[in-house]
């Protein structure tokens, strides 16, 4: 209660101790409506990259442009496997499928090994906590 009558005074001195007329508020309320104008798609094409960063050659001294953007990485989940199928983050794939920017290209009963496309492989494991069901012959 305090903080809320304590906002409302320093707020109206603000508001009421300079000479704004409710004219100029109005005013500055339609500015805010306005839609703005951004920039057109042709002029677009001609910007420069803010994702760009510069990399200098040795004896050459020539410069090269590289685009890194910037990587996501995406928590993953493995509930269950079977069949040569494993349920990652709720959704059943198989070998061959993307899971975010990974291939999957290894499925076992334990285990799904990813990979990407710079040889960076990640391993998903079911672990012991999870509830693993085995059948046994008669």
């Amino acid at each position: 209660m305090k903080k809320s009558i304590i906002f409302i005074a320093i707020s109206s001195i603000l508001l009421f101790g300079q000479n704004i007329s409710v004219e100029d508020i109005k005013m500055m309320v339609q500015k805010i409506r306005d839609k703005r104008v951004g920039i057109d798609m042709s002029q677009l094409q001609y910007t420069e990259n803010p994702f760009v960063s510069v990399v200098k050659g040795g004896d050459t001294n020539s410069t090269k442009m590289v685009f890194k953007p910037k990587r996501i990485e995406i928590q993953l989940s493995l509930d269950a496997i079977m069949n040569q199928r494993a349920k990652i983050n709720g959704e059943w794939k198989k070998i061959g499928d993307m899971v975010s920017d990974y291939n999957i290209t290894y499925i076992n009963d334990r285990k799904v090994i990813l990979s990407r496309d710079n040889n960076h492989t990640k391993e998903i494991f079911i672990y012991k906590d999870k509830n693993i069901i085995t059948l046994k012959g008669e």
